[in-house]
This record gives C-alpha cells, sequence and structure tokens, in this order.
C-alpha cells in the first residue's frame, strides 16, 4: 500500500493498509516492553483519504459479531478499517514501547449517526503522550471518521504498558459501572476457530488470538478471544434487543476469554450513562468486559 509521511510522525495513506505485514514486524520489535524514565509517546498522526474495504469484508464482520444486516455500519466496524493503520502508528519510533505487550484496557466510541456503507468517509487518528496509572503507562489513541470536514463518528482507545515497579496511580480512576435490576439479555458461545474467524473479518492476525501454541508462547494457557469481538457481540445483541442501532459504548476489559468459553451478558435498568451492562461467565462470578451501551 503506497504511503506518504509528510513530516516525522505523520502517516498518510490512499485507503486503509493491512494488518498482517505490522504484526510480523512486531515479532522482531526491540524496543522496551515498558516505559522508560522520563520518556513518553511524541505525537504520531495517521490518516486515510478513503474508506473502502475488501469485497465481503462487512458481511464477514456482520457475522462473525453477530450484527443484523442492513445499510448502515455496525458501530464498531470504524475501528477494524482503522486496525492496519493504528499498528502502523504503534511500529514508528517515535512509539517509545513495543506493540507485543500493549493491553488492551478500556474502549469509548461515540457516532452522530448511522454511517452508510456508501458514504464517501475518511479517518484521522492520533496518539501523544501518556497517563502513569497503577500498573504502568496509559496511552489513549484517538480516532475520527470524518465526511465533509465533519466529524461523525469518533473514538477512545486505552492501551497498557506494564511495569515491573509500581507506580502511584495518579492517572484518572476507572468509571464505576453500577447496575440495578440485573437481567440475563443473552448467552453465546467462544467456539475454537473463532480467533481465525475474526481475525479473517477484521485484519487482526495477532497470533495470541489464532492458535493455542501461539498463546502458550506468550505466556498465557490457551488462545485468547479478540477484546474487540466480545465487545462488538455484546453491542449487536443489546442492539437486538433494544430494536435500535447502538449509538456508542463504552467497555473495560477486566479478564481476557480463554476459548472456548460460555459467555453471558447482563444488562440493567437505563441509567445517566446508557444501559450498564456486562460479559461473563454464565454464572456471572467472572467478569470479562463491563460497561454502558448508548442506542
Amino acid at each position: 500500500m503506497p504511503e506518504s509521511i509528510g513530516s516525522p510522525g505523520r502517516l498518510d495513506f490512499r485507503r486503509p493498509p493491512g494488518a498482517i505485514s505490522s504484526f510480523l514486524r512486531a515479532i522482531f520489535d526491540r524496543r522496551p516492553a515498558e516505559l522508560e524514565p522520563g520518556a513518553s509517546a511524541r505525537r504520531i498522526d495517521g490518516r486515510i483519504l478513503r474508506l473502502r474495504w475488501r469485497r465481503g469484508l462487512l458481511e464477514r464482520f456482520r457475522q462473525v459479531c453477530g450484527y443484523p444486516g442492513s445499510g448502515s455500519l455496525p458501530l464498531t466496524f470504524p475501528h477494524v478499517l482503522a486496525a492496519g493503520m493504528h499498528a502502523r502508528m504503534l511500529l514508528q519510533p517515535e512509539f517509545p514501547v513495543r506493540l507485543p505487550g500493549l493491553v488492551h484496557v478500556w474502549h469509548d466510541i461515540r457516532q452522530q449517526r448511522p454511517l452508510e456503507a456508501g458514504e464517501d468517509l475518511s479517518l484521522e487518528s492520533w496518539i501523544e503522550g501518556h497517563h502513569p496509572v497503577a500498573a504502568g503507562a496509559e496511552f489513549c489513541l484517538h480516532t475520527t471518521v470524518l465526511t465533509g470536514g465533519r466529524v461523525v463518528w469518533e473514538e477512545r482507545t486505552g492501551f497498557l504498558s506494564r511495569a515491573k515497579a509500581r507506580g502511584d496511580g495518579r492517572g484518572s480512576p476507572p468509571r464505576e459501572v453500577r447496575m440495578t435490576d440485573p437481567r440475563r439479555v443473552s448467552e453465546w458461545t467462544a467456539v475454537p476457530g473463532v480467533g481465525r474467524r475474526y481475525a479473517r473479518a477484521s485484519g487482526d492476525y495477532n497470533p495470541i488470538h489464532l492458535a493455542n501454541a501461539a498463546a502458550r508462547s506468550f505466556g498465557f494457557p490457551a488462545a485468547i478471544v479478540h477484546g474487540m469481538w466480545t465487545l462488538s457481540r455484546a453491542v449487536a445483541e443489546l442492539q437486538k434487543v433494544q430494536a435500535r442501532p447502538a449509538t456508542g459504548v463504552y467497555v473495560r476489559f477486566k479478564r481476557p476469554v480463554f476459548i472456548p468459553a460460555n459467555l453471558a451478558l447482563i444488562a440493567g435498568s437505563p441509567c445517566e450513562e446508557g444501559i450498564p451492562f456486562k460479559v461473563s461467565d454464565p454464572d456471572g462470578r467472572t467478569v470479562f468486559i463491563e460497561g454502558w451501551w448508548q442506542g
């Protein structure tokens, strides 16, 4: 994919780049695993001039995540289109830690209106600085989708670089999810092979999601479900129950989901932030993600 770098830390793409080559490069990344004293992330910008995708990608994404077919894009689909560029950005020398080992800890999406599949859309993303937290250093990746120069969709993604020495936790505290009148909305199973299916629909070929052997090489007992698959499936299920499309979602990723796993979606009564929900094991004892759905 031809790209131009107009200045240090600036990446421009004509259309969404693939992510496979970036994951291969990341395997040989020699940067430190944790943020060194006095270091931070210099600003890195990325831009995709025109959002287009391979034939069949949108339908595969809908199917693996449980979104109904419609003319509008699923709420989490623009993240898929940005994933290749995000990986390129985090591989730039201006970013101070290596990509393998970064932990996706929270996610926040808002859209002003439904996005149609045939629209003329562009995408911009940036990352700069970090926040010290108790477990290490937290980075925030910002992404916006625009049409006619106006923002119609925006996302913030929180990543953690863990540190052996615990920090003082001066960063923003997690938003507490309170739930009243909890009820079980639906159940589903993360079956063997779901990691490979989601990878084909998203371009996220991180090996820890694809095979047990690869996950064990990184210290995990089994392959881990993509966090964005769990989030997307929860958004889609709540969309069906509420009989309207989602306009926003905020979640914190609390624990990894090892494949295979039976999962339950629990939702509470609406509150100011939206509809509180969590994805847990069937007994509700182990919570994997929790947050609010808005529609």
